[in-house]
């Protein structure tokens, strides 16, 4: 039996609350976010044990993400984060360094796309595989491929744009 066998959905949860958090704030911004983590972790407890041990992290983010979509569909008309919209409100134990880098990072997400956005989170922030965010983001591979290239590429020139101010 591996690890990920023998955690309990309570030392999941401890683990991987702030990545889901994170991660809803990623596809719609830090108002809805917690309301939709709760949802999520509700229905993964719901179903906990059904999922394939070894890739409980894909499991939790494509619930995590479907809970986002529904609230997307059933918020309409949806309103676009403004430019100058703030970081998201970080606990107290953040470090401070990480609470820095995370609010440049959430600045620069916010510049892209959603599908792009999520694709970009999901492999440099959560360091998943091109399979598990293309079976998250229920795409092909190669989609997966030309959203991150395409975000990288766009993050890279809003650096430029950035450093050249």
């Amino acid at each position: 039996m591996n690890e990920a066998e023998l955690l309990s959905f309570e030392d999941f949860h401890r683990l991987r609350a702030k990545h889901a958090l994170h991660y809803a704030r990623a596809i719609l911004g830090s108002d809805a976010a917690e309301d939709v983590c709760q949802e999520a972790w509700l229905r993964a407890w719901r179903a906990w044990g059904a999922a394939d041990p070894a890739k409980l992290d894909s499991w939790l983010l494509a619930i995590v993400r479907n809970c986002c979509f529904e609230r997307l569909r059933t918020s309409r008309p949806t309103v676009a984060l403004p430019d100058d919209a703030g970081p998201p409100v970080l606990s107290h134990e953040d470090v401070v360094v990480a609470a820095l880098e995370l609010a440049a990072a959430w600045v620069l997400l916010q510049r892209l796309s959603p599908p792009l956005r999520e694709a970009l989170w999901l492999r440099e922030i959560m360091d998943l595989s091109y399979a598990d965010i293309a079976q998250i983001q229920q795409v092909p591979v190669g989609t997966v491929m030309s959203r991150l290239h395409a975000a990288r590429r766009k993050a890279a020139r809003l650096i430029a744009a950035r450093q050249r101010r």
